[in-house]
């Protein structure tokens, strides 16, 4: 072993002792070699501790130089895939002239290699290597398929459109949603039909990321997902409404308005709370219909959704839903009321501190610190600051603390002997908070 090698590695042995360093600790370890620095890390690239290799590539990113490029691209067929990782990290950010030995280990006999190349090209960022990305999508191994689908996503080349579509179309899950999520990043109108019909996938994993891309596309998809809303598939339609309410985009209200009346508990469950996201006052009679409905769910999501508008002009009827017999609707129109945050929510709040069911007792503590009026609130938290949950009791100070005055430090002190340790640092820094004001 050559004296610089020796020397780098019994720094980088020595931070490794007290665990993993931080880059900074490394990067200062082998500054102090100087102009040795770049031969001593690629030395120590060899070395027989993965731990060393992983350290000496991490500096060689930092350290920015392109001789190290071979040595790196070397390492992506390393022993170790922690290594392997922090090879590509470095190369990724060497950038530009790294391209060229990634574009020869792309087509390597190591698949690991082709992978990493595969990523660290699209995180480079470079879209001339595009349709070479593409040739990998045939690759054999799954593993360089889908590094090379990601990184297309990544170089958002509209060029690649089409053989992305086509991997969306495979019966490969894994494939087909990594396509999905490539084809939102690249955000382009050609691809919206192709994600619409992948809402019908067998994978809910495709699903999601289809309907997710579709979101990213945005305002384009709104007249194809209308048209969607009149699908037989239930399960489109459910997705379509989704994102509707994602998009916020106000040519939606009369569709999403007729898909209350769908005869899928499920697809109502989420017009209704995407009517709600589009935010307006108008949309407010319609929700207020499903609050008597016979499911929970839709009783619950149609509460969401008049949460979402947020106006005063919600507060009667999430107040009318603190009384249901579902307690997720009752902390939902408690969680409501708090957004809100208008004083005409400050008794409904009050009055939910009395419900049986902790959750919603803790999201009413939340909600009159969001509403942010003293005065009736101060007392009828301390009423409740010995209750038997603490995650109720925890927020109790919390809420103290925003509200401050001399009846919550009276309280926030005997919560600071609470019997729970969260209870006791909540009202701590409370009273901490409190001080400094």
């Amino acid at each position: 072993m050559s004296a610089v090698k020796k020397r780098a590695v019994q720094q980088v042995t020595k931070l490794l002792a007290k665990g993993m360093p931080a880059p900074e600790e490394l990067s200062e370890a082998f500054r102090k070699l100087g102009d040795d620095a770049l031969p001593a890390l690629l030395a120590t690239l060899n070395d027989n501790d993965y731990r060393v290799r992983m350290a000496a590539a991490r500096c060689l990113g930092e350290l920015n130089d392109d001789a190290a490029v071979q040595a790196l691209v070397e390492s992506l067929s390393d022993s170790s895939k922690n290594v392997q990782r922090c090879a590509a990290d470095a190369l990724t950010c060497i950038g530009q002239p790294a391209v060229e030995p990634l574009l020869d280990a792309l087509i390597g006999k190591d698949q690991a290699a082709r992978k990493w190349a595969a990523e660290a090209l699209g995180n480079i960022g470079d879209r001339s290597v595009a349709l070479e990305l593409v040739k990998r999508l045939n690759d054999p191994n799954i593993d360089v398929q889908r590094a090379a689908v990601t990184a297309l996503g990544e170089l958002k080349n509209k060029k690649t459109i089409e053989p992305l579509v086509e991997v969306l179309e495979t019966d490969n899950v894994e494939l087909a949603k990594a396509a999905a999520e490539a084809l939102g990043k690249i955000r382009s109108d050609i691809a919206i039909e192709p994600l619409i019909k992948a809402l019908s996938s067998p994978s809910v994993d495709v699903q999601s990321a289809s309907a997710n891309s579709l979101k990213q596309v945005g305002r384009g998809c709104v007249p194809y997902l209308l048209v969607k809303l009149e699908s037989r598939d239930y399960v489109v339609r459910r997705w379509v409404v989704e994102i509707l309410g994602e998009i916020g985009d106000d040519t939606a209200r009369d569709g999403l308005i007729n898909a209350l009346d769908d005869d899928n508990s499920r697809v109502v469950h989420y017009a209704a709370i995407s009517l709600g996201k589009i935010g307006k006052p108008s949309v407010i009679p319609y929700l207020v219909e499903l609050l008597d409905h016979p499911k929970k769910d839709v009783r619950c999501a149609a509460v969401e959704g008049l949460a979402h508008v947020g106006t005063y002009h919600v507060v009667e009827y999430l107040t009318r839903m603190l009384d249901d017999d579902d307690w997720v609707t009752r902390l939902t129109a408690a969680r409501g009321l708090g957004n809100v945050g208008s004083r005409t929510c400050l008794e409904p709040l009050i009055s939910a501190l009395k419900d049986e069911e902790w959750s919603v007792r803790k999201h009413a503590v939340e909600g009159l610190a969001k509403v942010g009026i003293r005065k009736g609130a101060v007392e009828a938290l301390t009423t409740v600051a010995d209750d038997p949950k603490p995650s109720v009791r925890r927020s109790v100070a919390l809420a103290l603390g925003e509200l401050g005055g001399e009846a919550s430090r009276k309280a926030l002190k005997k919560l600071a002997t609470d019997g729970d340790d969260n209870v006791q640092e909540a009202a701590r820094e409370a009273l901490a908070k409190l001080e400094q004001t």
